[in-house]
């Protein structure tokens, strides 16, 4: 074993002997570790599930659910997953069994190795691999799910059992897992430059259960680019746009490749037929978001040439060649029905990528203020801004995102052409918003000013679209940083306004604000006294509804965060507390030194802390 292997098993046995001798002590333990540390405590938590002392078969089964795709097809995770399943199946109800299978029978999201030709072939394969281990290992699948199963396997060219049973062998974690690629060039480097693109197509395809891809025409772009962009131009003269050969040279031609080469390079780019270029159009578009500006130094003519010439093509293949190349998003088993108008589909975007690459080719003299955005970039803009299906929106978004500065930079064109975006009845307005929430920073004072009639209806008015959490949260919390930091400026919110918000916000919201109030507290001298406690005191809603279970545990958090300031924030924190069924691990910080060695807060303050305890705790429990 290695230095590592050594440590993680003397670790599992003293939690194997934990579980025996105190079962309450390893489930809490087990508790706070997450899915989200890809690389020990994913597997360690799927060994403590496997436990039946410490959880039951019904929590074992929705935490399975819940791990995302990501997690769920992990190839270190594997061996523990199938282990943890073939043990507890009996357990499962039937209800969860058919999730789990209907899960797996889903298969894996397209890996970035997998080209999209693959992908439903190696999607094929390892779903198999998973379905099959359960099934050879006695796990009683329905009748349909025995079928699909079957259906599948058929549909792999010369399937084998073993290749199931590979899946949770120590010595064979590689091929459990996502396939490797092999780019050494030596098997076409000496062929004649027409040969070359037949020879890769000529040799058979790669079938399920050959663990290493071999991509002979990258290593080529990467050793002889020259060479690999006359075997594309001799494919070319015979009419043929090969999409792999292409993305391979678009995303791996070296940097430092000579003037010669990259002029000849952006001339074959600019007379790519728009066919191709919508097959391509992902690669292009992130070719573009990352060289335009360069390729604009080193020829402004030929590069916006190249630029107008694949959004000619991407408009040209409509709505469909708009679309994102972001995969579905999962919450548990289920697929998530998410807005397609977010940032975050914007980015995966070929129109949202073209966007980006005119943002980052603005002239690094044009970003003082009033400079003026070049009206070259303006007027490309403004063609993305009216693109057909998803594209607009793409567009929308990415701009937002740079709202502020485009404000500072060239304020008339911004305040006549954006601005208007964000009226909450226009019909941009949730790419619009989802882009500026999605903003690194939170608005300017001045653009928060000519937006103030929009931010004080924001909530509820943002929750009825189908966002991600983190963007409707990050709304919650610049809206207390406009109260907190800017309450007497135009831009800024009164407490009457803040307070209707945040009776308008979901708890879910209000929770994360209760989160970020305790970084204010921490990151800004006399946080707690000057900004976080008259906040609480004097905004927050006080009505009875807003006193739960889930705001209660937020409240706990902050105050473990309050330090020396803990009695006062306990003060005014109090009044809002609920009585609940508290689990210990909400009080953990109490009991933990701070971090430059001071007492822990039930030792400093133990008559507010047994008051918080008496408080928050039920007088009469159902567990103990």
């Amino acid at each position: 074993l290695s230095p590592v292997g050594k440590v993680m098993r003397w670790f599992v046995q003293l939690f194997d002997r934990l579980v025996q001798l105190h079962p309450d002590l390893a489930r809490g333990h087990a508790l706070t570790w997450s899915f989200d540390e890809p690389f020990i405590f994913r597997k360690l938590k799927l060994y403590a599930l496997n436990q039946g002392l410490l959880f039951k078969a019904t929590e074992v089964a929705e935490a399975v659910l819940a791990l995302d795709q990501e997690a769920f097809w992990d190839s270190r995770l594997t061996r523990e997953l199938l282990f943890l399943l073939v043990d507890r199946w009996k357990e499962f109800t039937g209800e969860h069994r058919n999730q789990i299978m209907e899960r797996i029978l889903a298969g894996p999201d397209r890996h970035p190795n997998w080209s999209e030709e693959e992908f439903p072939r190696f999607r094929r394969g390892y779903t198999a691999e998973y379905a099959r281990y359960l099934e050879m290992k006695g796990c009683q699948l329905s009748s349909e799910h025995q079928e699909k199963l079957a259906e599948l396997i058929r549909g792999i060219q010369d399937w084998r059992d073993d290749w199931a049973s590979s899946a949770v062998m120590p010595s064979m974690a590689v091929q459990s897992g996502w396939v490797q690629t092999d780019d050494s060039p030596e098997s076409i480097a000496h062929l004649p430059v027409n040969e070359i693109i037949p020879a890769i197509q000529a040799k058979a395809e790669r079938s399920y259960g050959d663990f290493v891809e071999q991509r002979p025409f990258e290593g080529l772009v990467k050793a002889n680019p020259r060479k690999a962009l006359a075997a594309l131009s001799a494919a070319a003269r015979k009419g043929e746009y090969p999409q792999l050969f292409w993305s391979a040279m678009i995303e791996h031609l070296p940097e430092d490749a000579s003037p010669r080469l990259r002029c000849a390079f952006l001339h074959r780019l600019a007379r790519l037929p728009h066919t191709a270029i919508v097959e391509l159009r992902h690669a292009l578009g992130r070719w573009l978001e990352k060289n335009l500006k360069a390729t604009i130094e080193f020829d402004e003519e030929l590069g916006w040439a190249v630029f107008d010439h694949v959004v000619d093509g991407i408009l040209g293949g409509g709505e469909e060649a708009t679309k994102s190349g972001t995969r579905v998003f999962h919450h548990g088993a289920e697929v998530a029905e998410r807005s397609r108008r977010i940032y975050q589909h914007a980015i995966n975007g070929p129109i949202g990528m073209c966007a980006e690459a005119l943002f980052k080719a603005v002239p690094d003299d044009r970003n003082a203020q009033g400079a003026l955005i070049p009206d070259s970039i303006k007027s490309r803009l403004e063609r993305l801004l009216k693109a057909p299906g998803e594209g607009a929106d793409h567009a929308v978004s990415v701009a937002m995102t740079r709202l502020n500065g485009l404000l500072h930079v060239d304020p008339e064109w911004t305040q006549q052409r954006l601005l208007p975006m964000l009226d909450l009845d226009h019909p941009f307005a949730e790419p619009a918003w989802n882009g500026l929430l999605n903003s690194k920073y939170p608005p300017s004072s001045s653009l928060a000013e000519l937006i103030k009639p929009q931010l004080v209806k924001l909530f509820p008015w943002i929750e009825q679209f189908a966002w991600d959490d983190h963007t409707v949260e990050r709304a919650a919390t610049i809206l207390g940083y406009l109260r907190i930091f800017h309450p007497d400026e135009p831009g800024g919110l009164t407490r009457s306004e803040m307070r209707t918000l945040l009776r308008n916000m979901s708890e879910q919201a209000r929770i994360r604000l209760i989160w970020w109030l305790g970084r204010v507290g921490q990151e800004n001298e006399n946080g707690w006294v000057e900004l976080v406690i008259p906040f609480i005191r004097n905004t927050w809603p006080r009505e009875r509804r807003y006193k739960t279970t889930a705001s209660a545990r937020a409240w706990i958090n902050l105050l473990g965060d309050a330090g020396d300031h803990f009695p006062a924030v306990y003060e005014v924190v109090k009044p809002f507390l609920a009585s609940a069924h508290p689990d210990k691990l909400w009080f953990y910080r109490f009991k933990q030194e701070g971090r430059e060695g001071e007492k822990p807060l039930a030792s400093r303050f133990p008559e507010e802390v047994l008051d918080l305890l008496d408080l928050i705790t039920l007088e009469s429990l159902s567990r103990p």
